[in-house]
């Protein structure tokens, strides 16, 4: 069932699935005769926390999904990455945590997709020097590709500050698309074994990251490419990439009420429909707040928008366990 894994401060793990109730409604309350709040975890006191489709499947699952989970990679402090797989709804089972991969730091950028779609996410990182690395994984541990690794240079944090996998040119493997420090958004694409020898194809200007400070990439027109709902002033405003030229700020189709805060967190996932994405905002005073997305905008539930109250956590994923 799909829904949420929190962390608390002392690094227990907590599991929240996503209820719908029998009048149609959605919500992190429990139904009667119903728990939620399951707890999956304890200790994780790590470096870095990877969702991803980490965890094969008897039959593969080519679900082309960018973001959440169904399983987790961490890094230590070590510099070592395990695999922790989420069986009988728990991550507490004797053998999880193994090492699959060494010399790793967490000062880098981890990006998991399913780079090679192969129904299994892998794993670009993007280190020190800006270099993109290829870390492919074949259900139990990551391959070495030797020289092969490196797949793309010139990503420095500081000219770069954001990086966004998606399916940006419809085809059958993820790329990225990058903001860079003067707002330009510029797409590159991915073959499956490098970004070298190919073009960036500039999308959109003037998106600089103080005036601009979320951009939510997803589905959201349900065609073969990404959208972009994008915070501004209290708005959310929709940008969608035909691939015929780049699109400026006042180029948006939608444009949401004045209902946002650029505190809140924005948190994209398709609980209720595979493919299907919509918006949770968790709001100052940490409650969540769900917004369906329907034809070309988001939907206001008014009195039925809250799902959850006084949710206190360090960190939030959503998540898809595996039946």
């Amino acid at each position: 069932m799909p829904g949420f894994v929190i962390r608390k401060e002392n690094g227990d793990l907590k599991w929240f699935p996503f209820f719908k109730y029998d009048d149609g409604r959605y919500g992190f309350y429990a139904p009667k005769d119903e728990k939620t709040g399951h707890e999956v975890g304890r200790d994780w006191n790590f470096l870095k926390y990877i969702p991803g489709y980490w965890t094969p499947t008897s039959t593969p699952n080519h679900r082309r999904r960018i973001g959440g989970g169904s399983s987790f990679i961490v890094l230590d402090e070590e510099d070592n990455l395990r695999y922790y797989p989420f069986k009988d709804e728990s991550f507490m089972l004797r053998g999880v945590g193994d090492r699959v991969g060494r010399g790793f730091n967490a000062e880098f950028d981890y990006y998991s997709a399913e780079w090679l779609a192969n129904g299994t996410s892998d794993l670009l990182v993007r280190d020190e020097d800006g270099d993109l690395r290829l870390f492919p994984w074949d259900g139990k541990e990551f391959k070495d590709l030797g020289r092969k690794e490196k797949v793309g240079n010139g990503f420095d944090k500081k000219k770069v500050p954001d990086v966004y996998p998606g399916y940006w040119t419809g085809g059958r493997f993820p790329d990225i698309m990058v903001r860079k420090d003067n707002g330009d958004l510029i797409v590159f694409p991915f073959d499956g074994e490098s970004f070298y020898g190919k073009d960036g194809i500039k999308i959109g200007r003037g998106f600089k990251q103080k005036d601009y400070p979320h951009l939510l990439v997803g589905h959201w027109l349900r065609n073969t490419t990404p959208d972009i709902l994008a915070y501004h002033d209290r708005r959310l405003h929709l940008y969608t990439y035909s691939g015929d030229d780049d699109f400026t700020t006042k180029d948006y189709i939608y444009s949401s009420e004045k209902d946002f805060r650029e505190d809140w967190k924005f948190l994209i996932g398709n609980w209720r429909s595979p493919g299907l994405p919509d918006l949770i905002v968790i709001d100052g005073s940490n409650d969540l707040q769900f917004y369906p997305f329907e034809g070309q905008q988001l939907v206001d539930l008014k009195r039925d928008r809250q799902v959850g109250n006084d949710w206190k956590f360090t960190h939030i994923w959503d998540f898809y366990p595996i039946s």
